[in-house]
């Protein structure tokens, strides 16, 4: 996906799979990308929820975005733009904050972004903690929310 018009690249890091880069800097507040794609019900592993029931696919780089707690984006998924939380530095990893986009997540996940504030297991906003997070976390059931 290397396109070197574009601000944005998805590349593969260990650890993370694929991911998307930032090129060039971005200021607090400027969109970093206006993304278009297929909306459908169908919830895919690299969807994101426009609202209740209904998911986009299919884009150029949102879908590639790797969740982060304390993320350095936010989708406004009313303009379908990504837009940046804080100064980004050409080279910096993109992220999200799944459980802010995402009712329920294609799978949960055990989180590796090693901020202060980390959940550790991430989940969509809506659901609980699986079996898997519940013993990756070493407890019973757990607050949702990721």
């Amino acid at each position: 996906m290397e396109d070197d018009a574009f601000p944005l690249v998805v590349t593969e890091r260990p650890r993370l799979g694929l991911c998307v880069l930032a090129r060039v800097p971005f200021a607090v507040g400027e969109v970093l990308d206006r993304f278009c794609g297929e909306v459908g019900p169908e919830l895919r592993q690299h969807s994101l929820q426009v609202r209740p029931g209904l998911h986009i696919s299919g884009t150029r780089f949102i879908g590639y975005l790797s969740h982060g707690c304390d993320p350095n984006c936010r989708l406004d998924m009313a303009r379908f733009e990504l837009v940046a939380q804080r100064d980004i530095a050409a080279g910096d990893l993109l992220t999200i904050d799944y459980a802010a986009t995402e009712d329920v997540l294609f799978r949960q996940f055990a989180c590796t972004c090693d901020v202060d504030a980390c959940r550790r297991w991430v989940t969509g906003r809506s659901e609980a903690v699986d079996a898997e997070g519940r013993r990756v976390l070493g407890h019973g059931p757990a607050p949702k929310h990721g």
